[in-house]
């Protein structure tokens, strides 16, 4: 799977995954961002190809003086595109060098009031719950610093999203400018992991020590639990860009997705 992944680093129209026009984060799904993300989680390194070596070192020349990342020549610096791309980095082991550490720096001085991350915009005429964090981009942040050797204080700081996440488990309205909300699609499991769903976020919060015991948290697992078969992870909503794969069929077992959902029940000894 991944040498076929590998051999369509141009189906795009530019290299590494990205467009013709440089953009690294269209196609949604299929973009340079989520295919650095997919071969992670099928298990490639850095190490082992040097194709996604030097993915990494073109993905690294969008990083601005602050540390955030573009995903074009034009667009805004976006936190939910730094937190990808250091997940992206963390999963093919990447190591955290100057440049690296300085995205995550600049994720640690920008987080919200309210324990999240968002982007700095406010969507006028909209309800005031788009004035919050956005739970997506948070969920995809605290992906990020699972590669990172967190100090106490940061760990302090991480938790504040955490549990804003766990308030949004209560909330489930769409909050933040991107209207992130828990409704039915958030609760069809997919893998693999690239936007807010059930699953992504019950595996994300399983690394973290105040969700483990939390109620919230213990029913976002017990719902997913009963989704499980035979202890089997079965997707329900694959992305469209990856349901051809065996790892993201609908309505079957997915080995790797599996995976992750044992080292959940790991995670918190369940």
């Amino acid at each position: 799977m991944i040498e076929k992944i590998l051999q369509r680093q141009n189906d795009n129209g530019g290299q590494f995954w990205s467009r013709i026009d440089g953009d690294i984060h269209a196609p949604h799904g299929y973009s340079t961002i989520d295919t650095l993300n997919v071969l992670g989680e099928l298990g490639a390194t850095h190490q082992d190809y040097q194709i996604i070596l030097k993915a990494i070192e073109f993905v690294l020349t969008y990083q601005t003086l602050d540390g955030s990342f573009k995903y074009s020549k034009t667009s805004s610096k976006l936190p939910c595109m730094t937190a990808r791309i250091l997940s992206a980095t963390g999963r093919l082991d990447f190591p955290i060098d100057e440049r690296i550490e300085k995205s995550y720096q600049q994720l640690l001085e920008t987080q919200w009031a309210d324990g999240g991350w968002r982007c700095n915009t406010v969507k006028l005429g909209k309800s005031p719950l788009t004035d919050a964090s956005n739970p997506g981009t948070t969920l995809y942040v605290l992906d990020a610093f699972r590669f990172r050797d967190n100090s106490l204080k940061d760990t302090k700081q991480l938790e504040k999203g955490v549990d804003f996440l766990l308030q949004h488990w209560e909330v489930k309205e769409p909050v933040g400018p991107c209207t992130f909300g828990i409704g039915s699609r958030f609760m069809k499991i997919e893998y693999p992991f690239l936007r807010y769903n059930l699953f992504y976020y019950v595996y994300i919060l399983s690394f973290f020590d105040t969700a483990k015991n939390d109620e919230r948290f213990l029913e976002a697992f017990e719902l997913l639990k009963s989704k499980t078969k035979d202890n089997m992870l079965i997707p329900e909503n694959p992305h469209r860009a990856w349901n051809k794969f065996e790892f993201a069929k609908r309505g079957q077992i997915s080995k790797i997705g599996t995976k992750r959902w044992l080292e959940i029940k790991d995670n918190i000894k369940n």
